[in-house]
């Protein structure tokens, strides 16, 4: 038997319950995974409320977690490069079951990790790293002497994109609230806009004597990312990747007008689109995330609980009281 942390009902963080489930067999292309760590992510707690768009949510009762680290037990047919007892990381669908002591993830969403890499540090990487890495690298052409303004610099995707950034040598303008500046600064961040005291485009205009950023990476939406289009380049790109403030506000037809003579992008990204569409290419850029973490260009800064404490990890996030990634231990 496994074991695993479900939502039964959608609620408050109190509705987590531990339950005994069969282990899953491998399918065709498919890798069985003995977890020994999952990380926490914000979709995690919209499932858990039950706040999903029409048709996305899942079935209940429901294990989260779409991101972990383990031990290969079992591979499934026409699975080739892998071996049982090969210390690995996966990112997966909604459904992977992350919470729960094993996981079936498809092949290519699977990665061999260093044995100098803990199980802990591993988990936290895929779905951050590789969202960071897809917007800079792949929608954002990220090369050294361009500029991104990264919003919500200190959060999980936030502290990857100021790493792999300075990696690739931009500058890095990070926007995050009072009490998270000095641990922005020491992931690399070249300046840092509090948020809550300076207006951010503004700041953006001064800090780049007037040119404005290559890049913004916004997962707040809202009122934010008009600000954007005022705080970019010629040439620039916004790549909006959530709406944690709601859907964007303005009129965006006349919004982009104003700046049709920039020649600005406004990219939207959701890195399971990448995930579902491009397998190879996916599988390529996450072992690239993976070498930069063994390199130690990655530094993830994690939080552990036991799965047991789920509901308080839940509850931390969606209180804002986390840096970094909060990861699970699986015993």
């Amino acid at each position: 038997m496994s074991y695993a942390i479900e939502i039964p009902q959608t609620g408050g963080p109190e509705v987590f319950r531990k339950t005994d489930l069969s282990i899953p067999a491998p399918g065709k292309g498919e890798i069985l995974i003995r977890n020994h760590a999952g990380a926490v992510n914000f979709i995690d707690t919209i499932i858990r409320r039950g706040e999903m768009p029409e048709g996305m949510m899942p079935s209940l009762p429901h294990v989260p977690g779409v991101e972990g680290a383990g031990v290969v037990e079992v591979i499934g047919d026409g699975v080739d490069g892998f071996a049982a007892g090969d210390r690995v990381a996966w990112m997966g669908p909604i459904g992977a079951g992350g919470y729960g002591s094993h996981s079936a993830v498809k092949a290519p969403y699977v990665v061999k990790i260093a044995d100098k890499i803990s199980f802990e540090t591993a988990a936290s990487i895929p779905v951050n790293a590789m969202t960071a890495y897809h917007m800079l690298v792949n929608l954002g052409a990220a090369k050294a002497e361009k500029t991104v303004l990264i919003h919500a610099a200190a959060g999980g995707v936030g502290t990857m994109a100021v790493q792999i950034a300075k990696h690739l040598g931009l500058t890095v303008i990070a926007s995050v609230s009072t009490d998270k500046i000095s641990y922005v600064t020491a992931q690399g961040a070249d300046h840092v806009i509090d948020y809550r005291q300076e207006d951010v485009t503004t700041r953006v205009d001064e800090l780049t004597s007037g040119r404005g950023v290559d890049l913004t990476l916004n997962p707040i939406a809202g009122a934010a990312l008009k600000s954007d289009l005022d705080a970019l380049a010629p040439l620039g790109t916004a790549v909006l990747f959530g709406f944690l403030a709601g859907p964007p506000a303005g009129d965006f037809a006349g919004d982009l007008a104003k700046h049709f003579q920039q020649s600005i992008a406004v990219r939207v990204s959701d890195i399971y689109t990448y995930f579902t569409t491009h397998p190879d290419a996916f599988n390529t850029d996450m072992k690239a995330v993976f070498d930069l973490l063994e390199q130690g260009v990655l530094r993830p800064q994690i939080t552990t609980l036991p799965s047991a404490e789920a509901a308080e990890a839940h509850r931390r996030l969606e209180a804002g009281e986390t840096t970094g990634k909060l990861v699970l231990t699986l015993a």
